[in-house]
């Protein structure tokens, strides 16, 4: 996906057709610009994150509140990692840089999948025992705690990542639970 290699600015649309395999004007029966083909794929990654996010929480409804939010961290670093999962990379680069003229239509998208994360982790939250936050002051401090490992995912190679990641768990939990 030429958004997340090169960004909104730096891709063409003879960028997009080469990838695609089709001529540039049959892209116009399709879109009007690159703008429109940005907003299509920003509003399907956003569609595809809430998926995983709503798949990730049902599938673990019986679960313990600790392992599930240690596990959503661990997929996420499968699936920027090692997966190389381009949907999440586009997803965290367009809402650290999206492209200023399109910023506020950006931020409105990534904002559907902020609060499906939200509403779901809360959930989590609310049926959870042994800890010693609500399920709000919960769902707020874990949400920060998934976004400063999102950014060390971009920012930082895997073997730190691993250290960075399990030291920080530990001491979240720790925190939070009332279980020693």
């Amino acid at each position: 996906m030429q958004f997340v290699n090169k960004g909104y600015e730096e891709t063409s649309l003879d960028d997009i057709v080469e990838e695609i395999g089709i001529k540039k004007q049959s892209i116009y029966s399709h879109f009007k610009n690159k703008e429109d083909i940005f907003l299509q794929v920003m509003n399907d990654a956003v569609n595809k994150e809430i998926s995983f996010v709503n798949h990730f929480f049902e599938s673990r409804s019986q679960v313990e509140l600790q392992e599930v939010l240690f596990k959503l961290l661990v997929r996420y670093k499968e699936r920027y990692l090692l997966e190389d999962d381009k949907n999440i990379k586009f997803l965290l680069r367009m809402a650290f840089m999206p492209p200023y003229h399109l910023r506020d239509t950006a931020m409105e998208q990534f904002e559907k999948y902020n609060q499906e994360l939200e509403r779901n982790v809360k959930e989590a939250f609310s049926k959870a025992e042994h800890i010693r936050v609500t399920a709000e002051e919960g769902t707020i401090s874990f949400l920060n705690f998934l976004d400063g490992i999102l950014v060390e995912l971009i920012y930082t190679n895997s073997s730190k990542f691993e250290t960075r990641l399990r030291v920080s768990w530990e001491v979240y939990w720790q925190g939070i639970s009332m279980v020693k």
